[in-house]
């Protein structure tokens, strides 16, 4: 899995495979078939993990704060060192979307998942006054998968973090403004 989110698709070859693995390339081939198979098999390996993340990240605050600590992990880089090469479903929207039918319907079902648990941790916001009821919840999960992309990208790049800090303040800005009256008050 690493080689490919580090590398991409293209880029990662057959000896960065078997070094990676530690397999010959008999037994790759015998286990997966061919790079193909090796590389939706990791992506899967990766898109389980980070819908995990995800889930556990969402349910450890109300909202809209476990949609601020998830994009905080994405903008320091979080605990898992192979972070700072961004979004694996991210990097290949941009690799092989275009071109790849099961990387177009992985990358879409990821953004899917995204959108939803966004969804609905504001709308448990909303239910629990956190976040205000006058809130489209899906409009706002929505700008926020589409933001996503370019957090990933941004922290690939290894560009400013102070600028992603800046937008995600705008961002959530909307959608905090219940719990910061409910605390003037």
């Amino acid at each position: 899995m690493s080689a490919f989110w580090e590398h991409g698709y293209e880029a990662t070859s057959m000896a960065d495979l078997l070094d990676a693995t530690g397999l010959s390339k008999s037994s790759l081939y015998a286990g997966f078939g061919g790079k193909h198979d090796v590389f939706l098999t990791s992506y899967d390996l990766y898109r389980g993990r980070q819908a995990d993340r995800l889930r556990s990240v969402l349910a450890q605050s109300p909202a809209p704060h476990g949609i601020r600590d998830f994009f905080e992990q994405i903008i320091s880089g979080g605990s898992d060192e192979l972070q700072r090469f961004g979004c694996m479903s991210t990097n290949q929207a941009a690799e092989r979307g275009a071109q790849d039918e099961a990387v177009r319907t992985r990358v879409a079902s990821d953004y899917q998942l995204l959108e939803d648990a966004f969804t609905d941790h504001l709308r448990t916001g909303q239910e629990n006054g956190t976040v205000p009821v006058t809130v489209d919840a899906l409009s706002a999960a929505s700008a926020l998968v589409t933001a996503f992309s370019g957090f990933q990208l941004t922290v690939r790049a290894d560009l400013d973090r102070a600028r992603l800090r800046r937008a995600l303040d705008y961002l959530l800005a909307p959608l905090t403004i219940a719990a910061e009256n409910a605390a003037e008050e």
